[in-house]
């Protein structure tokens, strides 16, 4: 049998390979649900007779993939049969997406727009689990949140009255789940001109919180943790709204399978989205295991006491169930295709495999 999950010898040279077999650490750390406990234990039986050698995952450090986090540092994914290789791909863009194309990555905790972009393109895989939703703040500088406080989408033009320019966003890159987002709630939610704002996008998350303590923009569409991180500093900037208050079920970061995984050892594939399932209950019941997990992951960027307040954010809401973002999905879809990202519109049949979840939740 070939070694599907194992990468092939691709030149990527930016990407830091982060460990294959570890040592189990015996730290259940999870309060876990019956239902997800029923499905662990019946895949338990099975697994020693799965032949895939090796599962290549790929993931970033963000929160939006917390879930990762709180599967690699408690030993979950010591659990299942084949040897774990997973590569962070932190601050390198959308370089996922090449891997994955490429056939080198069996497991991808990645947001919901490139999967998008790829299932429009037919690459195989689907999400069979959510990772969070909801999980994005508008944050803006106080004095344009006293006028959004007083005038609502009309402060945006009474800020170009007074300051004789737009207002500045930076966010994300073009394609990211803020850019998309960002782009919806001022065109679909507020109706505001492209004439009253300007967006930069960014490379990420350090870059977009200098641009905001340098005061060289005047906004964000950003998830935890950097705006507990900036209120930690005092920083002059307000959460305006949350995406929950305006998309209800909002997606963002989620797991992507690649069909062979799931056709070819489906009795992995189901255990996987039951550990999944797992961490998620660890992360609403025990925040303090979540919080060292992602912070030992980001090392001195993120102090466990910044993660654990961040974690208690309206924007923290992380789940395993597909079937809670596959409605606000579509939004997506339509708002990716209206900007030209995509060249037409993607089912949520092509994007999401309900099935894996709703087996271990039975």
């Amino acid at each position: 049998m070939p070694n599907l999950g194992k990468p092939n010898n691709s030149d990527r040279s930016e990407e830091t390979p982060t460990g294959s077999r570890r040592q189990f650490l015996g730290k259940t750390g999870a309060a876990v649900g019956a239902s997800t406990l029923t499905a662990l234990s019946g895949c338990t039986s099975v697994l020693g007779g799965n032949s895939m050698d090796t599962l290549s995952i790929a993931f970033k450090p963000p929160f939006p993939f917390l879930q990762y986090h709180v599967m690699n540092q408690e030993g979950y994914f010591e659990e299942l049969d084949p040897d774990i290789e997973a590569t962070n791909f932190a601050n390198k863009g959308l370089t996922i997406v090449s891997a994955y194309s490429d056939g080198d990555i069996d497991l991808a905790f990645m947001g919901i727009t490139p999967v998008i972009k790829m299932k429009s393109k037919d690459v195989p895989g689907k999400v069979t689990a959510a990772n969070h939703k909801n999980g994005f703040v508008v944050f803006a500088h106080e004095d344009f949140a006293a006028l959004w406080d007083e005038h609502g989408a009309d402060a945006f033009q009474m800020f170009r009255e007074e300051k004789g320019r737009k207002f500045k966003f930076s966010t994300f890159p073009k394609g990211s789940v803020a850019f998309i987002l960002l782009q919806y709630w001022l065109r679909e939610e507020l109706g505001i001109s492209p004439d009253l704002v300007d967006i930069e996008p960014m490379a990420g998350g350090s870059p977009v919180k200098r641009s905001l303590l340098s005061g060289n923009v005047d906004g964000t569409v950003i998830m935890e943790p950097i705006p507990t991180a900036l209120e930690q500093r005092d920083a002059p900037y307000e959460r305006i709204t949350w995406a929950g208050s305006f998309m209800s079920g909002q997606p963002g970061g989620v797991m992507f399978m690649h069909d062979r995984l799931w056709n070819d050892h489906p009795d992995i594939a189901k255990s996987v989205v039951a550990q999944h399932s797992r961490a998620t209950g660890t992360i609403q019941k025990q925040p303090t295991v979540a919080a060292e997990a992602v912070s030992k992951a980001k090392g001195d960027k993120l102090p466990t006491k910044i993660a654990q307040k961040a974690l208690t954010s309206k924007a923290s809401n992380y789940i395993s169930d597909p079937a809670q973002i596959t409605e606000s999905t579509q939004l997506f879809v339509a708002q990716m295709e209206s900007l030209g990202q995509i060249d037409s519109g993607v089912s949520n049949d092509a994007i999401f495999e309900q099935s894996l979840y709703d087996n271990i939740a039975e």
